[in-house]
């Protein structure tokens, strides 16, 4: 800024406010070359060519900034209004720049007819390119502002029609509109799934999600539910070795999303429970679905194999636990010892002292199934206390 105004400057000032109409003309015109600006209203697009008339004239001044009631529209508000206007970020900044190109060169043809010195000239041309640096950047911030905002409500908008596609509350049409809006195909099939990661970053397994289930034709749909990451993909999904939990089901249309949904919650709860991680399913679950959803049946079992035990004394869970664990390694007593960290004939002692108590045969089938469900309900009740 000038510390004090020459009266040259001055004089090129009131010069370049007796030609506005002119000069607003110009930009106008300039501006119209640019794609875009034909949707601009033109008393909007001479309002923003008034002001930039009046900044640089306050400019050379001495102040560029405007009196309230000429600065009712700024340099942000207008880079907002062009962003609404669909115009993009270096289309405005590159008119911007033109019709300050144009006042420039007035300034300079009307500072030369006026003979002011040179060293007044170049200073007011300084300060008149830094006016044009300093509001091109408020022109991109506003553009910026805009496309976060946008973005913004288009991640609301996408996960509040992910959560109704999976809980089953859309309408059939909105579930059309909506599936072709996100690339969903009507007769097409994909993987749903739910899934949670040990220290709360969501974040690692939804970039997980991302990348593994997409295809060239769609996106995955990826959002937030109860704090868990949920997903629909167009490939079954992989789970990174970070300990992370993934239950999926499919593939399945999206006519039935909702029912695969509620099967990924409850494999979900079954994996968490017995505390798997990695990508599960109904088949690596398998009976252990059954062992937490079948009460009646748990309390058979464990009336039958685990009940008598306990009802020995404080060494009972660690001979439960070890037939649990000679179960685990395919009935080996080497193994089960060296898991155990304890001698063979400890093992042998501890399987002798359960088929004592519980009249169970480890040797038969039946039984053998029957055992190791009621010792992976009695580690989970365990696990709860």
């Amino acid at each position: 800024m000038l510390e004090t105004t020459p009266r040259g400057l001055e004089a090129v000032a009131d010069a370049l406010m007796a030609r506005m109409d002119g000069l607003v003309d110009a930009q106008v015109a300039a501006c119209r070359d640019f794609a875009g600006y034909d949707r601009i209203p033109p008393d909007a697009l001479r309002t923003s060519a008034r002001r930039n008339v009046l900044r640089v004239v306050a400019t050379l001044r001495g102040n560029p900034d405007l009196p309230p009631e000429e600065d009712a529209e700024t340099e942000r508000s207008s880079g907002q209004q062009r962003a609404l206007q669909g115009i993009p970020s270096e289309v405005v900044v590159g008119a911007y720049r033109v019709v300050m190109s144009i006042l420039r060169e007035e300034f300079l043809a009307t500072a030369n007819r006026l003979a002011i010195p040179p060293e007044e000239v170049l200073q007011a041309t300084r300060l008149l390119w830094d006016l044009t640096d300093r509001y091109s950047t408020e022109v991109v911030a506003a553009r910026q502002q805009i496309d976060i905002e946008f973005a913004r409500r288009d991640e609301r908008e996408r996960l509040a029609f992910l959560q109704r596609l999976l809980t089953g509350t859309l309408l059939p049409a909105e579930v059309l509109v909506g599936g072709v809006a996100y690339g969903l195909v009507p007769d097409a099939e994909y993987w749903v799934s739910r899934g949670r990661h040990p220290e709360e970053h969501r974040q690692t397994l939804a970039r997980r999600l991302e990348f593994s289930g997409a295809t060239s034709h769609f996106s995955p749909l990826i959002g937030w539910i109860d704090g868990d990451v949920v997903a629909v993909t167009a490939r079954r999904p992989s789970v990174a070795e970070d300990g992370a939990v993934l239950a999926v089901s499919g593939p399945v249309a999206p006519a039935s999303f909702p029912t695969a949904f509620a099967e990924a919650t409850r494999l979900l709860s079954v994996a968490l429970r017995f505390h798997r991680q990695g990508l599960v399913d109904s088949k690596a679950l398998s009976v252990r679905i059954a062992v937490v959803e079948e009460g009646e049946l748990t309390e058979a079992l464990l009336a039958r194999f685990v009940t008598p035990v306990l009802s020995t004394g404080p060494m009972a869970p660690i001979v439960l636990a070890s037939v649990r664990t000679f179960l685990a390694n395919r009935r080996h007593i080497a193994e089960t010892a060296a898991a155990l960290s304890v001698h063979t004939n400890t093992v042998r002692y501890r399987l002798a002292r359960f088929g004592e108590l519980t009249g169970a045969d480890l040797e038969d089938t039946e039984t053998l199934i029957e055992v190791w469900w009621a010792l992976e309900a009695w580690a989970l009740r365990e696990q709860t206390h």
